[in-house]
């Protein structure tokens, strides 16, 4: 089976993990993303929404600093 092929459907998050670089465009360049729904359940596991700045795709990355709520 091809990773390549395979395509997730667009209510699971992606994560980046290792690298913030955009698996579509690779771009390093990021910037915060608008809150939705989904950002409050994924923020106890400390995943924070961010957008990428060339192609404009969603993803979840891992906070460094925790945020004052």
């Amino acid at each position: 089976m091809k990773t390549a092929a395979l395509k997730l459907p667009s209510l699971l998050p992606r994560v980046l993990w290792m690298r913030r670089k955009c698996p579509l465009c690779s771009s390093v360049q990021f910037e915060p993303a608008v809150p939705e729904r989904l950002d409050k359940l994924l923020a106890p596991f400390r995943l924070r929404p961010v957008r990428c700045v060339n192609c404009w795709r969603r993803y979840y990355s891992f906070a460094r600093i925790e945020n004052d709520r």
